[in-house]
């Protein structure tokens, strides 16, 4: 595969699903991650299940391909080690709370003297700076605070995502940080310092909510899975599953209209998105009633045919053995050291139409040797 990575360094002080994730994404693309951990137990989602043999296999799939030195922080001498590593590597990414590395001499203040080349990325609940920055927090309490709760569920009942969506767009998001920084430095040679907020990076993603409250000063309603401003973009039931049809302009409107009949296409308060949107109360139904009573391949094979994008919620066991992700290197196969092989997601970024090879995750300190020697230490 074409590493686009290979070369880059980075001195890994992440833990349990944010931090990792980034760094994961820069694994798959070559880089070189030194994950630094605490001796007593290191990452905390080591613990995490599924336990497979020896190991988690939520700790595997965010952590594959990467090395582990397992170094007890707190002691004087090992920060010194560190802050040498630190020094010859491109990147530093952590997240712990703001404070927490200073407290060691590894925080970007202290290390830019020494190495003013450092890419150094931050990542925490609430940002470095402000009057919440010293707030605790996981990625329930993002939802929360960055009000993508108050914009999912029911009208009666806010309700989280499944997964952990914050850690996962808060690391995201410090990739994108890191390799802007990164293109920086090949031309100046000069580090820098990404603060990247869960809450914040949650609530960027918000799309219109904020443009909404500001312009007509109304507070977004939960719909459930009811779009705000596009309609129909919705689920139905049909015999025997549920399907989504999302209708993002009049010329699919059109189409819909047209398949399901029955004088849909003839009603002006239909014809344009801001009447659909007015009178979806009656228009929903119509569209449901013509769902309920065909099974879900039947619908979606008539909607693809007209081009209108849909498809059936899959559940996991669905997705496990779907032919289109495996063609694309989704269904990742990660052998253990136990001769157990696992199935986790695989990269979800294709370069020139290959796929990163997959590569168990380290058992705890079990580079530290040989990293220490290699880098003088």
């Amino acid at each position: 595969m074409t590493r686009l990575l290979e070369g880059l360094t980075v001195l890994d002080f992440t833990r349990v699903y944010c931090g990792p994730y980034a760094t994961l994404l820069l694994a798959d693309l070559g880089a070189r991650i030194i994950k630094v951990e605490n001796p007593a137990g290191g990452d905390d989602s080591r613990t995490f299940g599924p336990l497979v043999g020896r190991s988690s296999g939520y700790f595997e799939m965010l952590n594959r391909g990467k090395e582990s030195i397992a170094l007890d922080v707190t002691q004087p001498e090992n920060q010194a080690i560190l802050r040498h590593l630190a020094a010859h590597v491109d990147v530093l990414i952590e997240n712990a709370r703001p404070g927490v590395m200073a407290r060691y001499g590894l925080d970007y203040e202290t290390l830019r003297v020494e190495c003013p080349h450092l890419v150094y990325v931050s990542i925490s609940g609430f940002g470095q700076t402000g009057p919440d920055a010293s707030r605790p927090c996981y990625d329930i309490v993002a939802q929360a605070c960055s009000g993508l709760m108050s914009l999912t569920g029911l009208p009666d009942q806010p309700l989280k995502t499944g997964p952990a969506i914050a850690d996962a767009i808060a690391g995201l998001t410090a990739a994108v940080g890191l390799l802007a920084a990164l293109w920086r430095q090949t031309r100046t040679g000069q580090g820098a310092h990404i603060d990247v907020a869960m809450v914040e990076a949650l609530f960027a993603c918000l799309e219109n909510a904020l443009v909404t409250y500001s312009v007509t000063g109304q507070v977004p309603a939960r719909r459930g899975n009811i779009d705000s401003v596009v309609a129909p973009f919705d689920s139905f039931e049909a015999t025997d599953g549920l399907i989504v049809i999302g209708v993002g302009n009049d010329r699919l409107w059109n189409r819909l209209a047209r398949l399901v009949g029955n004088g849909l296409d003839d009603e002006a308060r239909f014809a344009t998105n801001a009447e659909r949107i007015a009178h979806y109360d009656e228009l929903r139904p119509r569209l449901a009633t013509w769902c309920a009573y065909q099974p879900a391949t039947v619908v979606l094979e008539a909607l693809q045919a007209e081009g209108i994008p849909s498809g059936l919620v899959r559940s996991i066991d669905d997705l496990a053995y779907d032919p289109h992700l495996e063609v694309r290197g989704m269904l990742a196969r990660l052998k253990l050291d136990d001769d157990i092989s696992i199935t986790v997601p695989g990269s979800p970024i294709h370069v020139d139409g290959t796929h990163p090879p997959i590569k168990r995750a380290p058992r705890l300190g079990e580079h530290t040797e040989d990293v220490l020697k290699e880098f003088g230490k």
